[in-house]
């Protein structure tokens, strides 16, 4: 686990643009913050002068002793930015993740073990991490069931 903010907030944006193929020229303008285990990012900095328990902008990755996992929201906002460790899945395969199922993946070998940006027609739903053939999404549980609602009320073909 990296042992500075910066440090922290340097190996966020290294899973970002390795993992996930992300340009480094977005994360030019953006503002990094770490508080106790998580990174935040956003477009201005905390105003001086005023402490905040919470920066400004959104979480982007929460650091554990085992590694960095990615947020499902900083992922989702990323989306189509993401070029690499993309999952991409067909309705019934995401509505079985949302359920909390474990789906078959296809390809193990295409990519290596890890953290994956789950996507439904192009859109990044969320986060997901792949061991083996299997990919499970990581997705928090309010979130997957308000995904599950439009589903069920949706005429998603």
């Amino acid at each position: 686990m990296p042992a500075s903010p910066d440090r922290s907030s340097q190996a966020v944006r290294e899973l970002f643009l390795d993992r996930f193929g992300v340009d480094p020229a977005y994360f030019d303008s953006l503002h990094w913050a770490e508080v106790k285990e998580e990174v935040w990012v956003g477009s201005l900095p905390p105003p001086p002068g005023v402490a905040h328990s919470r920066p400004p902008g959104l979480r982007a990755a929460r650091i554990h002793p085992k590694g960095i996992k990615p947020t499902s929201h900083f992922l989702a906002l990323l989306g189509r930015r993401i070029t690499r460790a993309r999952a991409a899945v067909e309705l019934e395969e995401l509505r079985q993740l949302l359920l909390g199922q474990r789906i078959r993946w296809p390809n193990p070998e295409a990519i290596a073990d890890g953290f994956m940006a789950i996507c439904y027609r192009e859109d990044v739903i969320g986060c997901g991490v792949l061991r083996g053939e299997r990919l499970h999404a990581l997705i928090p549980t309010g979130r997957r069931r308000e995904l599950l609602n439009i589903l069920d009320n949706a005429a998603i073909r």
